[in-house]
């Protein structure tokens, strides 16, 4: 299974009436080429720039926030931890807040991107030339609605500190399904109904653009949902757009999850929902839907983990962290 190049998409082409992908590709320019590079300051930066990463957050404990860092010469800040601050704003205009608490925040790198200019015996974060290469990730508390503000530090091998900060918003209640819901019982296109005709083949993954293109990663597409849960199997459903995700990282996702069902299938399905039916008309799958569409909108790329009583065990939007999926998989399949 190799990943296909995917064309560059302006984001106004995606989900009508949707959210703007706070996405990785923001960070460091969607549309460059996947061979970009800088050169490597001098020295450590002093400042740097903070993107917010998470697609839904709300009010609650153990709130999964994830950010982008990065310097002004566009270098990813990797590796490590960095430490995550927590100020409640409240108002959107608001400058100050009272600091809420301090979180050490782990680099979760993005799935199927090889890092060439990483070194992970190095414990301190270190500076990358690779767009796109991963997030740092905090399991956080927010009990307050509204805005808060995030400051990110890092400490550096030299010992040189850097700061940023950016704020973000935090609703009442999540828009997506969370842990603890129920899986809902969809009944999502599979390779039956291409061979039947009811659908084409692009409709089950966009990498199938053209006629007697093969269906990538098959496997993916073989289970519907409701009979996963019927048969009382745990179910892995990941939603993402191969060719058309903005952040260019979804293909590679589709790829790891791909892998995992390799390794996991026996006792566990595996569901691949392209975002898309009709990208040109801008129909969306009624299955993806149902999962990712909101009242204000949708994103992508996420990971849902289902249990054999079909309850959601694990989440994930915008950027898997793989070691943690492994460990749901590994006690899903005993």
């Amino acid at each position: 299974m190799s990943a296909l190049r995917r064309p560059c998409q302006p984001s106004a082409t995606r989900f009508a009436a949707v959210l703007t992908l706070l996405v990785l590709g923001a960070i460091v320019a969607g549309c460059a080429t996947d061979n970009e590079t800088t050169d490597t300051p001098v020295s450590y930066p002093s400042e740097l720039s903070i993107a917010v990463a998470s697609f839904d957050i709300a009010v609650g404990e153990n709130q999964r926030l994830m950010a982008g860092v990065f310097t002004a010469e566009r270098q990813l800040v990797i590796g490590g931890e960095v430490e995550f601050t927590l100020v409640h704003l409240g108002e959107e205009d608001a400058t100050a807040g009272t600091v809420d608490d301090r979180y050490a925040a782990t680099f979760v790198p993005v799935p199927g991107i090889a890092l060439t200019d990483f070194d992970p015996t190095v414990m301190t974060p270190q500076l990358s030339t690779d767009t796109g290469a991963g997030v740092y990730s905090a399991v956080v508390n927010l009990p307050q609605d509204g805005f808060w503000g995030l400051r990110v530090r890092a400490t550096f091998a030299d010992g040189t500190v850097a700061e940023g900060q950016q704020r973000f918003f935090v609703g009442t209640a999540a828009e997506v399904l969370q842990v603890g819901e129920q899986m809902p019982r969809i009944t999502n296109f599979t390779v039956d109904d291409v061979t039947a005709g009811t659908i084409t083949p692009v409709a089950l993954d966009s990498r199938a653009q053209n006629a007697g293109d093969p269906i990538p990663d098959e496997h993916l597409h073989n289970t519907r949902i409701i009979d996963a849960l019927d048969a009382g199997r745990p179910v892995v459903v990941v939603v993402a757009t191969p060719v058309y995700c903005v952040s260019r990282f979804c293909g590679s996702l589709v790829d790891v999850i791909s892998a995992l069902a390799g390794e996991y299938s026996d006792a566990i399905a595996f569901v691949h929902l392209e975002v898309w039916q009709d990208f040109d008309a801008q129909q969306l799958n009624a299955a993806a839907a149902q999962l990712i569409q909101t009242e204000t909108g949708g994103n992508e790329p996420w990971i849902f983990v289902a249990d054999s009583n079909g309850t959601i065990v694990a989440r994930w939007d915008n950027v898997l962290d793989e070691a943690e999926l492994r460990r749901v998989l590994a006690q899903l399949g005993n």
